[in-house]
């Protein structure tokens, strides 16, 4: 291999380099003190690995002499030689019970990013193994070209877990790696420490805690919120120290009436624990901590004794209605096992985990402590963050954050009709476990069957239950659909469906726009789209004939004045066309004369790119204008006095579908409220009442965090006169802040 030293910067910390230093002297630059605390890392790490038990013991070794060799004359920020950092990660693998390969990997995983060592030279000396896992620790290139389809920091990220499904130990191996960095933190300035502590927040606290590694989640969220808000950090960890100092009368009374009842079972060996508030949970809340206890952890031997402990305490306890979970028959994905329940103690509702010691182990470690399952299981685990990449950093500005967001912990487990587990957030809806199964399910939810009745698309979940998705080819998603998921799946989803149509609607706008200007211009559509000149022209704009079109629709891109500066036609056309167009009446008919016929023919009142105006609201039938925005069509009421001040270019012909005018059509409500108040959902059903109008289907949302509210009425078909007197007296309902409609497909 050749001579590292180099003047690469490492990713978290400066690699500060010193020149000249030749690779048999490197060790001149650490005193003796470094020496002798370096050979008792190495034996640490060495006593997990007995020789009579372990293979590829002199690979560790060989590891542990290049990785000094190539790290030398580097050190830290806080004048450490730089070896210490690696030295220090594969303890941490070792002391996780990792095996010896994971070592091998932290020793020598900064080694490509910063040294000069290549992937090539490294598989020459370790194998492709090592090579592959190493390369994939490290940043991803900036591509040649300058260019790329999603964000460097992105295509790390995806790089980071592409390696992981390849190889499982990647993912720990760089969660250590920015344990250690952050713990050394304090060396670098207050802008690169909020940097990095922001990454750490946001990316690499939901990935451990994914994991499962939640004694390392919390001690990354901590330091984080020590970089990120220090006055806050220091404050919060004050009173955090102060409520158990006050709880502490009360914590033990508490321990003890447990531990007393836990005795009643015979030959249980039992260990009670209080468990407190973490200092990572304070991040996002500036209130006052207001208890530090957070319930009791009982610790027994093995499965069966922790049913036996559950037992004994929810005898001797009124337990609290549905807190009991089981995640031992019914794991969470990242391997978490335990007993869940809350008893009533003293009128105070306690909550209680009962593990096994093995359990505990893995608990803390996550999924990858002593991973037994196949390379395909794990890959087929963390197959959604590369979906959501894969699929969405194309289109959208995704951050790996919002990746990470839909892999929080979940808090309720769900089921499908055959029974297999599905974990989902609270608060998650029948669309958010649609979604979930498959795109396509989700796109169609029409709603689903829970506990023998049928629920609509917008129904929260409740933990435990079955649910069986109700599929209707017609529905699609609409912009309110946004407002009732909360995964990061799901939401990304309804806005890419969104967006795709938005884009051909807008396309097939602009082309008929693009064919009204050619045709005033007195121009031939089809033969200036084949002319040289004019894909010349959309070559210079690096743009294609679906983009060039989809620009003009969302007024992105002005017909004439592109027309005018590609010469693909004379000035004194455009300003003869221009002259006639001055008139007080051509104004109010501009969109007439630029299209005889509708550019849009609307088929229902609810779409991504077409929108009914707010201030008029269009119902099915009313004479409309359409006002052409660069985020799509506003559709208006030719009465509306908005239209005043719209720009005659941005207006345009539209029309609706072709409909009797005294057809029935059935009609969705989606009734938005002020205020969830008593009694208002009675309102709104008289208004039905009242005008004989049936309701096929009603469904109510409450969103307990705002005290704001949504219901959705499904109407039988009714003539519009009818439909109009129902939207009028529904207005006058002083609870209702707007009504958001379509037409039954």
């Amino acid at each position: 291999m050749k001579n590292p030293i180099s003047t690469k910067l490492h990713s978290e910390s400066d690699v500060v380099v010193v020149p000249g230093v030749k690779e048999e002297d490197a060790s001149v630059y650490r005193n003796p003190e470094d020496s002798q605390r370096l050979e008792r890392i190495k034996k640490s790490i060495l006593r997990h690995y007995p020789a009579r038990k372990t293979a590829n013991l002199n690979l560790l070794r060989k590891a542990f002499a290049d990785s000094e060799r190539h790290h030398a004359g580097q050190y830290r920020k806080s004048g450490e030689p730089y070896i210490f950092h690696p030295a220090r990660v594969a303890l941490m693998t070792a002391e996780a019970g990792m095996d010896i390969e994971s070592a091998i990997i932290a020793l020598l995983h900064d080694v490509i990013e910063d040294t000069e060592v290549t992937k090539e030279e490294m598989s020459a000396e370790y194998g492709d193994w090592l090579s592959e896992v190493v390369d994939g620790l490290s940043k991803a290139a900036a591509p040649s070209t300058g260019k790329s389809g999603r964000p460097l920091a992105m295509e790390t990220y995806r790089k980071l877990i592409t390696s992981t499904i390849k190889d499982l130990r990647t993912l720990q191996v760089k969660i250590f790696d920015r344990l250690d960095n952050m713990r050394d933190l304090g060396y670098l300035s207050r802008l690169r420490q909020r940097r990095i502590s922001g990454e750490t927040f946001t990316v690499y606290v939901p990935m451990a805690h994914r994991l499962g590694m939640q004694e390392i989640s919390d001690e990354l969220g901590a330091l984080a919120f020590r970089y990120l808000y220090p006055k806050r950090f220091k404050a919060s960890l004050a009173q955090v120290k102060q409520r158990i100092r006050d709880e502490e009368v009360k914590v033990n009374n508490l321990k003890g009436l447990l531990e007393r009842h836990l005795m009643n079972a015979r030959d249980l060996q039992h260990a009670v624990e209080p468990m407190y508030a973490q200092i990572s949970d304070l991040v996002l809340k500036e209130t006052p901590v207001p208890k530090a206890l957070r319930g009791f952890k009982v610790r027994v031997s093995g499965k069966e004794d922790c049913y036996r402990a559950l037992g004994v305490l929810n005898m001797g306890f009124r337990v609290v209605p549905n807190s009991i979970k089981d995640f031992i028959s019914n794991p969470k994905p990242n391997r978490y096992q335990a007993l869940h329940s809350r008893v009533f103690i003293g009128g105070e509702p306690i909550f209680i985990s009962v593990v096994s010691k093995e359990m505990e182990r893995v608990n803390a470690l996550g999924i990858l402590a002593g991973w037994e399952g196949s390379r395909e299981e794990l890959g087929k685990y963390y197959q959604s963050y590369l979906d959501l990449i894969d699929h969405y950093s194309d289109t959208e500005e995704l951050r790996m954050e919002d990746v990470l967001r839909h892999a929080q912990m979940e808090t309720l487990q769900m089921f499908t009709p055959k029974g297999e587990p599905l974990a989902l957030p609270q608060g998650a809806t029948v669309l958010d476990f649609a979604f979930a199964i498959h795109t396509d399910l989700g796109t169609h939810c029409d709603g689903a069957k829970m506990a023998g009745r049928r629920v609509s698309r917008f129904e929260e979940l409740q933990d435990g239950e079955m649910v069986d998705v109700i599929v209707n080819p017609s529905a699609t998603p609409s912009i309110a659909w946004l407002d009732h998921v909360r995964t990061t799946r799901a939401k990304l989803s309804i806005r890419r469906f969104l967006n795709t149509q938005s884009n051909l609607r807008a396309q097939d706008v602009g082309r008929k726009l693009f064919a009204n200007e050619l045709r005033s211009l007195e121009g031939d559509q089809d033969k200036m789209l084949k002319s040289r000149r004019f894909h010349s022209a959309l070559k210079k704009r690096n743009l294609t004939e679906q983009q060039f079109f989809q620009q003009i629709g969302m007024q992105k891109l002005p017909i004439r004045r592109f027309m005018l500066e590609n010469r693909l036609i004379k000035k004194e056309e455009i300003e003869k066309l221009e002259s006639q167009e001055t008139s007080l009446i051509r104004r109010y008919l501009a969109p007439m004369f630029k299209s005889p016929d509708p550019v849009l023919t609307l088929q229902n009142l609810e779409e991504g790119f077409i929108q009914m105006a707010q201030c008029c609201i269009p119902l099915m039938g009313d004479p409309i204008v359409g006002v052409q925005r660069t985020e799509g069509i506003a559709i208006h009421r030719i009465q509306c006095k908005n239209l005043e001040s719209a720009e005659e270019k941005s207006l345009i012909n539209v029309g609706w579908e072709t409909v009797k005018k005294d057809a029935p059509i059935g009609y969705r409500l989606d009734v938005q409220l002020i205020q969830d108040r008593p009694g208002v959902l009675y309102k709104v059903s008289k208004v039905m009442r009242n005008c004989k109008v049936n309701i096929v289907d009603l469904g109510l949302n409450r969103n307990s965090r705002t005290g704001n509210a949504s219901i959705q009425v499904e109407l039988e078909p009714i003539p519009l006169k009818t439909f109009r007197t129902v939207i009028d007296r529904l207005r006058s309902i002083k609870e209702v802040d707007k009504i958001s409609l379509s037409t039954k497909k």
